[in-house]
């Protein structure tokens, strides 16, 4: 009994460790006599007061083929426009899902990021549409757009050649699921 419990506070560890990453950069308590402080690879803090308060992550693992990542989703209007902006990394298995609110052709731009990542344009039918491929940081205005072919419901952000390494192309089926 005792190595079964010690092997769950194993397992829990390591994947608390693979989430710490995934977990940094969320994002602000809405209140608008608030004051939000965005420094690159932090989280963003909420100071009312002298308390500093954080927003809990909203959570979702991705099953994407035979890969899983464990995924960000903004959970405001400003968090969305934000996305990866100003952080320096991600870690291996991590990323950010942007569920959008209508099923259309949608965008993502690279403004204010500082490394290229693999963008994922998904279908309302949760299989993949296309992928972008190390998308590089804008180096000046106007930002290029990386713009889905159809109307899609997710675009999920991932290092770069994350998908090149597991082989995700079009067509690759996709699971969401909120932690």
């Amino acid at each position: 009994m005792h190595v079964k419990t010690s092997l769950l506070v194993i397992v829990c560890a390591i994947v608390a460790a693979s989430m710490l990453a995934a977990c940094l950069g969320q994002y602000a308590l809405s209140n608008t006599s608030a004051t939000t402080i965005a420094v690159s690879n932090h989280a963003p803090t909420t100071r009312v007061g002298s308390t500093a308060l954080r927003a809990k992550p909203a959570s979702y693992r991705v099953t994407i083929g035979r890969a899983t990542v464990y995924a960000e989703v903004p959970t405001t209007p400003q968090a969305f426009e934000q996305g990866l902006m100003y952080r320096t990394h991600l870690a291996a298995n991590a990323g950010m899902l942007f569920p959008f609110t209508s099923v259309r052709q949608q965008s993502i731009w690279m403004k204010n990021m500082r490394f290229p990542i693999d963008i994922v344009f998904i279908t309302a039918g949760k299989h993949v549409l296309e992928v972008y491929r190390s998308a590089p940081p804008c180096a000046r205005e106007p930002c290029p757009l990386y713009t889905s072919s159809a109307p899609v419901r997710y675009a999920l952000e991932v290092n770069a050649g994350f998908c090149a390494r597991h082989g995700i192309v079009r067509g690759t089926p996709v699971s969401i699921a909120r932690l």
